[in-house]
């Protein structure tokens, strides 16, 4: 059975959230630069990271041509909001990983905009706290894959 992919920005990361990845079917991505979690993932296709970032350090294994934006970053920066950076490079991020869920605990610059980015990535937004939700979600992506 083919992992289900859940990006979880920071702050996201519930009792709920981790207990997902003891089911075996679940893989949960984050942001490679942001505090540390060893229940996640780390993207290798970070979004956008340019040579000002603070993120790169020496001993990273990521290839910098693998942090290029894609090609709906733009799109996405238009229904976040442009001063948004962070946001923008979670969504691109998940985007790139090909992630069929992402949780946020930031209902102000993702959540509220869930449906809109859902129509351009393809990704389903979840607040954190919405497990009943998620659940229901994960229910029936994996009866669809039987």
């Amino acid at each position: 059975m083919k992992k289900i992919k859940i990006y979880c920005e920071d702050g996201a990361m519930t009792k709920d959230i981790r207990m997902l990845k003891n089911s075996g079917s679940i893989e949960l991505i984050s942001f490679p630069f942001e505090n540390f979690n060893r229940r996640t993932t780390d993207s290798k296709l970070p979004s956008n990271l340019t040579i000002d970032s603070t993120f790169i350090t020496a001993d990273s294994d990521i290839k910098i041509s693998d942090t290029v934006s894609s090609d709906i970053f733009d799109k996405i920066a238009n229904i976040i909001g442009k001063e948004n950076n962070n946001d923008i490079r979670h969504v691109d991020t998940a985007y790139k990983e090909k992630c069929q869920i992402f949780v946020s605990p930031d209902k102000k610059d993702i959540i509220n905009k869930g449906k809109e980015l859902e129509e351009l990535t393809g990704i389903k937004f979840f607040h954190c706290d919405d497990f009943s939700s998620i659940k229901k979600f994960l229910e029936s992506c994996h009866s669809s894959t039987i």
